[in-house]
Order: structure tokens, then sequence, then C-alpha cells
């Protein structure tokens, strides 16, 4: 996980994971005081409702419960999840008793703040923007959720147990018709027209990059001019960009797909979401929608003479990973970015305003017989904290790809299916991502190519289907690699070659070398 969403996790759920990655903390107690304090935290909050918590209890034993970092650290292979799941109930726990007593919002604000900066967990701009940011989300998703501390942690965290609540334990029906006999796909011939498909993902454009700032400047995302300048050489950010915690310029994005443009023939772009740069903590609804018609602006420059299929991403909101669901109403709705999608969009997918405008997801024909769906993967995303109020299928959005994919086998059509997080990574609920998983394996002939960004990795996942006697791969995610040099990464993109249209057509693809990582100018030797 990128450290940038270190932010975001610690204001609500656990920020006691977010402080082991901290020097600055107390290490007063043995080993054994250790364990029991941990022990005693835990019966505690077992023991009593969640409603009915000491307040108290839990400031006086804050000091003892930080102070495990170190033990747990040592502790081994469950170090890790033991630390996510005591530290999530503990928190939650405090959070829901504080809100109960009477907190406000600015109470909660107050106290994530004063926490995040007496640890020094990040600087005090970076506090204060978090906290600004996130406090009215976590307070609102903590006043409506009918869960306890137990049942959250369990959803944030697939290592935390399994939730045993209708609202986070739902199937999407299947249709009643037979899944039909799987038949290994045709290769094509040598001869055989052939699509070459281009894939762009998590550009994460900084359009306040500066060269000659400061790429190690202690914050999330540097090398602005709020980095400062560097204190020796060998920390300036370049003209491009950095290899270190720094989004990428414009012009990078402009002078890679100018390159892709002049180099390669393409016959569409897949685009899998993620516009916005790392600094969670300071961009607004007015910064996202100006970037989101930017990049759109950019990429229709590029590529006018071909059609373009976006997804969105989980920055493309603010704060970052919020998206609510429908039942959100008023100044919480996520329509604000909805409508604007819609506007960026509706020229390369038109007829699609009711599903964009419900939830930013759509499908669209590329060519007679080969079908886009684009998926919004927020509402699979364990970080968007409204889905705990309720994650059953938001906008009934698994639900409508399963009425998608029937249509389409009915009327012989190959589909591929694009979006941003990965099914069945972490970051993806583990309700929504067996959901999904078992929707594939019914239309595994008729879903041909599966699209995703999201890890910044070049990667690819296989689906495999149980039903039978010996579990066989039954369909294949490919993952994008990130255009944004963030966390180490020469700037990516992938290019396709899918069975091309010609009567009995599998749509299928494959990438042979046609895999690039782009080494920036001025830093590759």
């Amino acid at each position: 996980m990128n450290k940038v969403y270190l932010c975001q996790i610690f204001l609500g759920i656990t920020f006691v994971v977010i402080i082991s990655e901290c020097s600055a903390l107390p290490t007063n107690l043995g080993d054994r005081e250790k364990r029991g304090a941990v022990n005693n935290i835990l019966q505690h909050i077992h023991s009593k409702q969640h409603n009915e918590i000491n307040g108290m209890f839990f400031i006086q034993h804050l000091p003892d419960l930080l102070s495990v970092k170190e033990f747990l650290r040592n502790l081994g292979g469950k170090a890790s999840t033991f630390t996510k799941c005591v530290s999530c109930r503990f928190v939650v726990a405090f959070f829901q008793h504080y809100l109960n007593s009477g907190a406000t919002e600015e109470d909660i604000g107050a106290v994530a703040y004063k926490i995040c900066n007496f640890f020094r967990i990040e600087t005090p701009r970076v506090c204060t923007g978090v906290t600004k940011l996130f406090k009215r989300e976590l307070t609102q998703v903590l006043l409506q959720v009918a869960l306890n501390p137990s049942e959250i942690c369990s959803i944030l965290y697939q290592g935390c147990g399994t939730p045993i609540n209708p609202l986070h334990d739902w199937s999407v029906p299947l249709p009643p018709f037979p899944k039909p006999p799987v038949n290994p796909p045709r290769l094509p011939k040598p001869s055989d027209p052939k699509l070459r498909v281009l894939h762009i993902s998590d550009v994460h454009i900084d359009l306040n990059y500066k060269e000659n700032t400061s790429a190690s400047c202690g914050e999330p995302l540097c090398c602005r001019p709020t980095s400062g300048p560097p204190k020796n050489p060998s920390d300036a950010s370049g003209y491009w960009g950095d290899y270190r915690d720094c989004d990428i310029p414009l012009r990078t994005l402009e002078n890679m797909l100018d390159h892709i443009n002049k180099t390669h023939k393409i016959d569409y772009v897949i685009w899998t979401g993620d516009i916005p740069p790392h600094d969670i903590w300071n961009y607004t609804q007015n910064d996202v929608i100006h970037l989101l018609h930017t990049a759109s602006k950019v990429m229709f420059k590029y590529f006018s003479h071909v059609p373009i299929f976006p997804a969105l991403g989980n920055h493309e909101s603010s704060p970052v990973n919020s998206f609510p669901i429908p039942e959100i109403k008023g100044n919480d709705s996520i329509s604000w970015l909805y409508d604007e999608v819609e506007k960026a969009w509706l020229q390369w997918v038109p007829g699609n305003s009711e599903t964009l405008k419900l939830g930013a997801f759509y499908t669209a024909e590329v060519y007679p017989g080969l079908r886009i769906i684009s998926l919004n993967m927020n509402y699979c995303n364990s970080l968007n904290w409204w889905l705990l109020i309720n994650s059953t299928d938001p906008t009934g959005q698994l639900a409508w790809l399963v009425a998608q994919l029937q249509m389409a086998e009915n009327k012989g059509e190959k589909v591929h299916i694009i979006g941003h997080i990965p099914p069945g990574e972490p970051d993806c609920l583990g309700v929504w991502s067996s959901n999904y998983n078992r929707i594939i394996n019914r239309y595994e002939s008729t879903v041909t190519g599966q699209f995703f960004g999201h890890t910044h990795s070049d990667e690819f996942e296989l689906f495999y289907d149980k039903t039978s006697q010996k579990p066989r791969a039954s369909n294949i995610v490919y993952i994008g690699p990130s255009v944004t040099t963030y966390d180490g990464f020469n700037p990516g993109y992938r290019i396709y070659t899918v069975d091309g249209n010609y009567p009995q057509s599998s749509r299928q693809t494959s990438m042979q070398v046609h895999n690039h990582r782009e080494c920036l100018k001025l830093i590759c030797p």
C-alpha cells in the first residue's frame, strides 16, 4: 500500500498501524507488560457493549497500546494482522464512545490532529489537512453505521474475521439459464486481423510539480514549491519527474502520449483511472474536477482519432476514497463528481447518461461483436468508509453487470471489462470480490479480457473455477503499470494485441512484447 494512504487510515480506524512506522514512541514497558496491556484492552472491548465503554479507560491506556509496537513487530508472521485488528477495534470503540458521549465533528478533528501532531505521524501541515478533509466523513459514517467494532474491523481487514451481517454478507443472483459448455478459444492465424489496444493507468499528474525542489521533503508528496529547496544536489527533482515521493508534471504525460501516437498504430484506448496527485491532505472537489477535465482534454488531444474508454479511480474524489452510497443525500452526496464525469466522458460513450450519473459505470460497443463494460470499483474499495453503512451492491452495479453479460451471451458478443482496483486485491472488499468471481466464472465464455490498474505494478491475476472436480484457470486480469513515477517506477503503458474484426473472432487478448516502461529522460543512464 502506498504510504500516502496512511494519512487516511490513521484518521479513521487504524492510526496505531501508522504509528508503527514512526520512531518517536514510548517503549517504557517490558514484553510481559505489553502483552498484558493488549489483553486488558481486548477483554474490556469484548466484555462491554461498545456504547458503554469508558472513554477514559482508552485514553489512559493509549500509551500502553502504542508501546506494544516494538513487541508486536517481533512476534512473527501474524504480528501485522494482530496489530491491525487490535488497533482497529480499539480506535473504533473509542471514537464510537466519544461520539455517543456528545462529541462533535470538530471534537473528532481536534483529537485526531493532536494525536497526529504529538506523535509526529506527519508534518503539522499534513495533519491539519487530513483532519480537515476527513473528519466529516468519519463522523457521519460512525453515526450511521449499525455495526460494533469487531464487525467494522472484520470488513476493513479480511484477516480480522468474517462479518456476519446481512448488509455485508450478500449475494448477487444469477439468471436461471445454464452456463454454456466451455470450449477452448480458436487460436487466430497469423494472417487474421488484429486490434492494438493502448492501456493507460494511474497518471497522477501534479500541476504543482516543480523542477529543482526537494524530492525528499518528509511529506507524502514532494517535488513541489512547498517542498522547499533540496538540502543537497542529489535531492533535487528532475525536469520530467523523480523516482521518490513525487508524481509527474503534465509535460511528462503529454510527452508519453505524443510518443505513443507517433510510434504505434492504436485502434482504441482503455484508461483505468487515478488522475489526481498523491497530496490527499490538500486537494479539494474543485481540484478533482479541474484535473478530470484537464486530463480528458489531453487524452482527446492525442487520440481524437480513436475511441477512448475511461474508468474511475479511487483518487477521483475529495476526500480520496470517498464515494458515498446512493442512500447518502445532500451535501455528502457524490453527485458533484458523477455529474462532471458525465460531462467529461459522454463524448466517448454516448447514451450512458443514466448509469454515469448513478454510479460512473457504463457499457459501449467497440465494434460489432465486441463490447466494453467499465465498472466503478470504488464500491468494492475497503478504504471507502461509506460502505460500512451498507456494502450490498451499491447502485446495483453488479446486478447490472450480470444483466449486461447475459444480453451479450444471448447475442453472441464478447466483452472486455475495465476498472481501477483489481478484484481479489486486499483493497477490494472480500464479499464484492467473491460475487464478482462468481459472475466471471459463469460468463467466462463471454468475458475475454479484464483490465485494471491501481497497484502501479506490471501484473496479472488468474481466476479459477472451483466448481469443477479439479480447479482450473478460467480467466485472466491484466493489471497495467502506472504512468506516475511515485514509489520508484518508470512511466509505463501497455499495448495489447486483440483478436480482430472477422467472423468467429475469439476477441482474446495477448501481450506478447508490447509492454513498455519508459525511462525518464535526464534520469536514466
